[in-house]
């Protein structure tokens, strides 16, 4: 805009060089002399054709015929401005009294080329004749605009292209029209302009209080607002155009998000009502010269939900606009958010079995990245309800992470992270802990289950993947855990279920007051499995175990519950019962075959353990008469040792057989009756 706006008014200086000698010469003089003074100003050719009429009542003017500026010798073949014709009028009778006031300078049907070359240099950039070229660092539009005034200048029916060579952005501005006036060149000036950018239409009015010192660079105290379908911005504050910065107070009314989307170039995300299909956004803002943005006391409405905060946006050398900001809120309204609830119009409809196949679009994800701060006393997620809650989003190149700092609900204390990444597909993660929450308030809001009362904590972890709510389900990877401490199960006699055998049975009381329940848990594929589920009740216990289908719907889980006959635990009936089907039609139903397997276990393991005694006592008998007859044995070993000995005449030394001493006898008979045959010698 700042561009726009300086070229043109450039142009009116320029064209209105020597406009009093103009107006007293013949139309083809006219035209040559405007022709020639134009290249001595400007450096660039002006092509003026067709008839050139002046007039003197009611103004002294001029009218031309189509007329062409060159483009600078770098540029395309393409001229810089084209126009049907100009119009110039003054004040005849300021100038009998030697004063020279503009009251008309028109531009009819203009088409202008702006562009910027791959070295920086602008094809606006003009040099009077004989003058030294700028060099190409020199930024662009560095020169003051002199003094002048200007009852009217207009622009009708304009086109307006700007390229730029270097970053290959182009941007088409169609149905120009622009509408200045300038009494007093340091005063105020007014300007009013309307243009279609991606064809969606925009309208602009602005008052410069000093417009002089504004166009000139300078900082000027400023009015403005712009409209776009039923969209609108006002401003009023200061501001400076070289560089663009401003600061004052905002009023944007943005009900027309796809008119809004649209001078973008765009299409409006389809949010759910509630996050900002139409918003409104008050406060003090500012716009530094280093391309960011700054919000403060700002109040923003989001549909029917109002957050008030501090906003900074950081846009120059980002990717992606950057947006950091802390908010509060009273109560937020997000119940749209909740499957069972029509965006639309909030009444509850029906859905199918099953999870929803509808594919979630997540593009909004990488429109922004974010870290942002809320703090509310109240959430309403339609099926969830929350109190007092803090929690922060960081969201990186389509990774938005979800802190929950301390969110209260149904009595209890949500914390800890969840994570939606729209990277490449979509997945969904996180860590949450939930402490103390009141089961039957939280079960009424989830499935309209009213009959568990008790306190509960619950951990788990998870990861699931997939473009649409069904395939995230049966992907769901994790593990957990959860315990509910003292409570009751309305509806249910479970110790008169077991002792009648009857699993619909409800009996005095329907209720079973238990001590507590708790279970750990992991899921992979979708599935969620458990092996040690315990429950502890003052006449009844029971483990449970199985798998419970969470993407499929599906149940297939047995529990085995005991009715205590005594407090101290002991005796009692047990029945394990299955549990199958689905979700919205569970079966339970006894299940005897392992009510029969379990008995048969039971006399099993008395029969083995009575055949275990009596092997052994017998082996006990086997080891005693053994023993006996090894000693019997030794016994007649010994006596007859004894007879050999006193047959032979022997004694036997210690650790010699009868036979080692009979032989040893023998050889000292021997050994005597040599000596004695010898005669002993």
């Amino acid at each position: 805009m700042r561009l726009i706006l300086r070229f043109i008014l450039v142009v009116f200086i320029l064209i209105i060089v020597g406009v009093t000698a103009l107006l007293f010469m013949p139309g083809d003089r006219i035209a040559k002399f405007a022709e020639d003074q134009f290249e001595a100003a400007t450096g660039r050719s002006m092509d003026i054709t067709g008839d050139v009429r002046t007039s003197i009542y009611p103004l002294l003017g001029v009218r031309t015929g189509p007329v062409t500026i060159a483009n600078a010798d770098w540029a395309g073949g393409e001229p810089m401005l084209r126009a049907e014709g100009l119009s110039i009028g003054v004040d005849l009778m300021a100038l009998f009294g030697g004063d020279v006031k503009i009251k008309k300078v028109e531009v009819i049907s203009p088409t202008i080329l702006l562009e910027v070359a791959k070295d920086g240099r602008a094809n606006w950039e003009m040099t009077p004749v004989g003058a030294s070229a700028a060099p190409a660092e020199v930024p662009s539009g560095g020169g003051a605009i002199p003094a002048f005034t200007l009852g009217r200048g207009l622009v009708q029916g304009g086109k307006l292209t700007y390229i730029n060579h270097a970053s290959g952005e182009k941007t088409v501005l169609s149905d120009l029209d622009i509408d200045l006036r300038l009494p007093d060149f340091t005063g105020q000036g007014d300007i009013s302009l309307s243009m279609r950018m991606h064809g969606q239409p925009i309208s602009l009015d602005t008052t410069v209080a000093h417009f002089g010192k504004f166009i000139n660079g300078g900082v000027s105290a400023l009015e403005t607002s712009i409209k776009t379908g039923g969209s609108s911005i006002a401003f009023n504050g200061k501001a400076g155009i070289s560089p663009f910065a401003a600061d004052g107070k905002i009023d944007a009314d943005l009900a027309d998000m796809a008119a809004l989307f649209g001078v973008m170039g765009m299409e409006a995300p389809d949010l759910p009502k509630g996050m900002g299909r139409t918003a409104r956004l008050s406060g003090d803002v500012t716009y530094t010269a280093q391309g960011t943005a700054h919000l403060r006391n700002g109040s923003i409405r989001l549909d029917q939900n109002l957050l008030t905060g501090a906003v900074d946006v950081f846009i120059a050398g980002k990717e992606r606009p950057f947006v950091k900001g802390q908010f509060k809120a009273d109560a937020l309204d997000f119940s749209v958010l909740a499957a069972s609830v029509d965006n639309e119009t909030g009444a509850a409809v029906e859905t199918a079995a099953g999870w929803p196949k509808d594919v979630i679009d997540v593009s909004a994800l990488s429109t922004v990245d974010a870290d942002v701060g809320l703090v509310a006393n109240a959430i309403d997620l339609g099926t969830v309800k929350l109190g007092p809650s803090s929690v922060a989003v960081k969201l990186d190149r389509s990774r938005a992470v979800f802190q929950l700092h301390k969110v209260q609900a149904y009595q209890g204390v949500v914390s800890g992270q969840f994570v939606m990444n729209g990277r490449g597909g979509l997945s969904v993660g996180g860590d949450l802990k939930v402490a103390h929450m009141a089961m039957q308030p939280l079960l009424k809001d989830l499935a309209d289950y009213e009959r568990l009362i008790a306190v509960g904590d619950l951990r788990v972890k998870f990861l699931g993947v997939g473009n649409t709510v069904d395939a995230i389900m049966r992907s769901l990877s994790g593990e957990g855990s959860f315990t509910l401490g003292q409570g009751e199960i309305l509806g249910l006699d479970l110790a008169g279920m077991l002792r009648n055998l009857d699993a619909s049975y409800r009996g005095e009381g329907q209720k079973t007051v238990f001590n507590s329940i708790g279970a750990t848990f992991t899921m992979k594929d979708g599935v969620l499995y458990n092996d040690d589920l315990s429950f502890v009740a003052p006449l009844a216990r029971a483990d449970g175990s199985g798998e419970v289908g969470i993407g499929t719907q599906t149940l297939n889980y047995r529990i085995n519950p005991v009715a205590l006959a005594d407090e101290n635990g002991s005796g009692g009936i047990s029945v394990p019962v299955l549990i199958t089907g689905t979700w919205a039609n569970p079966k339970f139903r006894p299940d005897l075959k392992g009510l029969i397997d379990q008995n048969l276990a039971d006399e099993k393991a008395a029969l083995e353990a009575k055949l275990a005694a009596e092997k052994a006592a017998a082996e006990a008998r086997l080891q005693a008469e053994k023993a006996a007859l090894q000693e019997r044995l030794d016994a007649e070993r010994a006596a007859a040792e004894q007879r050999a000995k006193d047959a032979l005449g022997v004694e036997t030394q210690e650790g010699e057989s009868v036979e080692d001493a009979a032989r040893r006898k023998l050889e000292e008979e021997a050994k005597r009756g040599l000596l004695n045959l010898l005669g002993n010698n």
